[in-house]
């Protein structure tokens, strides 16, 4: 529901209108199939360049569409043969593309089961994507670092500038 107020600058006169509406926000996007992931534009990029197998490219993508839509970015597996036959691929090539794919960080093991890096990809809002951040277990690679500058702060800087003001 919207509340639209106006007032006629002539009379003063107040006009008050409330429209009524069955769509909400989070019907503004469609995409065939219903759900959807967020993916960034480098996050794109680190895919498409990154040292990936056909089939760790496609169970990757198989992954973001089996993912738990409440407990974001998991990926449930029962068992890796059932997982394989869920795919369509052979458990070999399925075990082969999970090792690479965490290898190259897009995705980290969550008990029998995988998480799908969320800062990769993700199919919440921002404040589920924040906390999901923070889950990201140390030492689980970057699927960024290839472009990265690896800048560093050098101590004093920044003195004898002119204008710095502290």
């Amino acid at each position: 529901m919207t509340r639209i107020e106006t007032v006629n600058k002539r009379t003063g006169e107040v006009n008050d209108f409330t429209v009524h509406s069955s769509a909400s926000a989070a019907h503004g996007l469609w995409f065939r199939g219903g759900g959807f992931t967020t993916m960034g534009y480098a996050a794109h990029n680190a895919l498409a360049d990154a040292n990936l197998s056909v089939s760790a490219y496609k169970l990757f993508h198989k992954m973001c569409a089996l993912q738990n839509r409440k407990d974001h970015g998991l990926v449930l597996v029962e068992s890796q043969t059932k997982f394989a036959e869920q795919v369509g691929m052979s458990q070999a090539s399925v075990s082969r593309a999970l090792k690479q794919l965490a290898a190259e960080g897009f995705i980290y093991p969550d008990g029998r089961n995988w998480r799908i890096r969320p800062d990769f990809v993700f199919n919440g809002n921002g404040v589920a994507q924040g906390q999901a951040v923070q889950g990201i277990p140390a030492g689980t690679p970057d699927p960024y670092a290839g472009e990265r500058a690896d800048l560093r702060v050098v101590d004093g800087g920044d003195e004898g500038r002119d204008g710095d003001q502290a």
